[in-house]
């Protein structure tokens, strides 16, 4: 007699049979397998991605304080496309361009995008251009730390004071847990602009060697070193009145504190350096030269408070630069392919100081203070008000305004204050043919109050921004 337990057993083998059968018909079959691969785990050798941008508001023109107000409107549309060989996962080659078709009634209405203000200012307002292309050797020596990329690329860091701009260059990366860094060597050549491509006297003939590596010495707490050296030898040109060769090296820190403190949530610091020569073209064509020599600190502190409603945070920013000479051609500045533009790699971009206030970080000393708010999953309220002085009240402005190369003699250093309010939202990716399509907002509003230093009134700027990506 069969006992119950053994037909229970031989029952339990015939149930798993078939199944196991059918599997193994699949694994001796290619087409079969083939077919139950989904989607997802098939090979991607290019991707074609689509952004369109809009931008419209009301301001002073060219966002400069104490121009005249008047209604402005951008439209871009910015293709990309990217090839990898064999295939995206372990691509050792690949491919990369990406495309600007741009309409502007008015140059201030891309004061947001990477770039120098003052070329933008110069285009007309149709126009298209190459705003990326280059080649990437990844896989170097068989080793994923290890990249290499030759072409028009995009150099940015998270205040825009070290590089925040497209440039040629060949660039090797080193990327791991623990460590990150890059070299590069760059130079441009043209703008690549249907409208606007021979570059500007200040631009030709710039070589720079960019350098940077950080240290990971705790979870979410890195530390690093930046290197800008700048050979600018274009020779003497009244439309090329300042050539520098020199360096700009520092330190930043970064990082999450929550894990250690309850005290800080995030902080990023940033120390930078300045020390070279300066070559100066009179108007009657003769040169001068002089040392030039400056520093400057950036820093911003928040602290975010998790169990609040709405999960404030509460930041503190500030900024200081050396106190410059009377004659303005010593001390800290920016060069032409650095900026006052904040990238934040999880939220959305504005400047330095406000999205109206642009500043050259040169003869300023700024503190201010905001208030973050996440309303909803996908939405942030941000307001921030900051206050603006002079190093030195002779020098030369560090603002874009109508008194621009006047003398001044008012006495004072109070440049004024300034109030942004940013309402930040981004629907819910929705999948579509295999892609993510993505919609964003930003409405933001600044006001300046314009303080004894300055002779002009008080300004103002309302904006709007619609971003699609597919």
């Amino acid at each position: 007699m069969i006992r119950p337990n053994a037909l229970r057993c031989a029952a339990l083998v015939l149930a798993c049979l078939p199944p196991f059968l059918a599997q193994a018909d699949e694994f001796d079959n290619p087409a079969a397998e083939a077919d139950s691969l989904s989607p997802e785990l098939e090979p991607v050798t290019s991707l074609l991605t689509h952004k369109l941008f809009m931008r419209t508001g009301y301001g002073p023109d060219e966002t400069r304080l104490g121009e005249d107000r008047r209604t402005f409107f951008s439209l871009r549309y910015e293709p990309s496309y990217r090839w990898y060989s064999p295939e995206q996962r372990w691509a050792r080659w690949e491919l990369f361009g990406r495309l600007w078709l741009n309409y502007d009634t008015d140059p201030n209405a891309l004061q947001n995008t990477e770039g120098s203000d003052e070329n933008l200012s110069r285009r007309r307002h149709a126009y298209s251009e190459a705003r990326e292309f280059y080649a990437r050797r990844n896989l170097l020596g068989d080793d994923p730390r290890f990249s290499a990329t030759f072409g028009r690329q995009r150099f940015s860091d998270r205040f825009g004071i070290w590089w925040d701009d497209s440039i040629e260059a060949l660039r090797l990366d080193y990327n791991d847990s623990f460590a990150s860094g890059f070299v590069a060597v760059a130079e441009k050549f043209y703008y690549y602009n249907s409208d606007d491509n021979r570059l500007d006297p200040r631009d030709k003939n710039i070589r720079y060697l960019m350098a940077e590596y950080a240290w990971r010495w705790h979870a979410d707490h890195w530390i690093g070193a930046r290197l800008l050296h700048e050979d600018d030898h274009s020779g003497s040109s009244v439309d090329d009145r300042q050539d520098f060769d020199g360096l700009r090296y520092g330190i930043f820190l970064r990082g999450d504190t929550r894990q250690l403190t309850s005290l800080v949530s995030d902080y990023q610091l940033e120390a930078v350096r300045l020390d070279g020569t300066q070559d100066i073209t009179q108007a009657n064509g003769q040169r001068e030269r002089s040392d030039k020599r400056g520093w400057a600190l950036v820093g911003d502190v928040g602290k975010r408070f998790e169990s609040l409603p709405w999960t404030p945070r509460v930041g503190l920013s500030a900024g200081l630069t050396d106190r410059p000479d009377d004659s303005g051609n010593d001390g800290f500045s920016l060069n032409r392919i650095q900026s006052d533009r904040r990238n934040d790699p999880f939220s959305y971009s504005s400047r330095l100081v406000s999205n109206l206030v642009s500043v050259n970080l040169s003869n300023l000393a700024f503190y201010g203070i905001s208030l973050e708010t996440q309303p909803t999953d996908r939405s942030q309220l941000d307001m921030r008000l900051s206050d603006l002085r002079l190093r030195n009240a002779s020098a030369q402005l560090p603002l874009r305004t109508t008194t621009d190369g006047l003398v001044r003699d008012s006495g004072s250093s109070h440049l004024g204050q300034v109030l942004d309010i940013n309402h930040y939202w981004r629907m819910f990716p929705l999948a579509y043919d295999g892609k993510r399509i993505q919609l964003n907002t930003l409405t933001s509003l600044s006001y300046f109050r314009a303080g004894s230093a300055l002779e002009i009134g008080d300004d103002y700027q309302v904006t709007l921004g619609i971003t699609l990506t597919y």
